[in-house]
């Protein structure tokens, strides 16, 4: 069965998540109960039918169920959901910061094109949708294998939920595809704050080139930019440490990024 639009709430903790359910407008939990029930010919369960009413016993036992959800399916996961996910969000970074937004959304659900403002999609969805400056949130979910869910509440960023790759699937070959050869060395320098002339001279490149590297890099969040002085100095941040985390944790058999650690 679709669930109601109001569940599709998206937030940073469990309990602001379950807030957020609890805080919707009324008249879109009455209208969703509506849509979704009037498909079924067995009448709705009783304490739906409290919850249409906006008795404050339905809403109760509903935030005890996602509660119990939470605790069965996710809680005993949870720290590696979270690391799967800060490692999808670098990759999806790495890919918006080299090839723009639409190029990621059609590699992402194909039949995706971005048009302006418009994200116009194929079957099973075929529908364009205006996004008017609300943005779009790409959401990866590792419990879900069907189709992407797309949650589009008035007022709310559209948001996408697909399925992720597995842990094993995710490795620094994947950013080293993305990145270049010449920037994953640039990001594994970088733990150490470089200027743009010293990152040039360990790369074997112009500084204009260097420069270039770093613009993309910082893009997709894997690098700080400040400049003291006349310098700028350029350093890699935590997202980007954890894409080279994955290479010290074996992913990689490219013998030269080891030695370029060393350097």
């Amino acid at each position: 069965m679709e669930a109601p639009a109001f569940l599709d709430v998206f937030s940073d903790t469990l309990q602001d998540g379950l807030d957020t359910v609890r805080a919707s407008p009324p008249d879109l939990v009455r209208s969703e109960l509506e849509r979704v029930y009037a498909r079924h010919t067995a009448p709705a369960p009783p304490w739906i039918r409290d919850l249409h009413r906006g008795e404050a016993g339905a809403w109760q036992l509903l935030r005890r169920a996602q509660h119990a959800a939470f605790d069965t399916a996710l809680g005993p996961v949870w720290p590696l959901v979270q690391d799967l996910h800060r490692t999808e969000f670098t990759r999806h970074a790495l890919a918006v910061a080299e090839h723009g937004v639409g190029s990621a959304l059609t590699a992402l659900v194909p039949g995706t094109r971005l048009h302006e403002d418009v994200w116009e999609l194929d079957a099973p969805f075929a529908r364009h949708i205006a996004l008017k400056g609300r943005g779009l949130v790409l959401r990866p979910t590792f419990h879900w294998t069907g189709h992407p869910l797309i949650a589009d509440l008035p007022g709310e960023p559209l948001h996408l939920t697909s399925v992720s790759y597995t842990q094993s699937e995710i490795c620094i070959r994947d950013g080293a595809g993305v990145l270049g050869r010449t920037r994953l060395v640039a990001l594994l320098l970088l733990a150490e704050e470089h200027t743009t002339t010293l990152l040039a001279r360990r790369l074997g490149v112009s500084n204009a080139t260097a420069s270039a590297h770093a613009a993309a890099l910082r893009g997709a969040g894997l690098i700080t930019t400040v400049r003291a002085g006349k310098a700028v100095l350029h350093r890699r941040t935590a997202l980007g440490s954890l894409l080279v985390r994955r290479h010290d944790e074996g992913f990689s058999p490219d013998p030269l990024l080891p030695a370029v650690q060393r350097a």
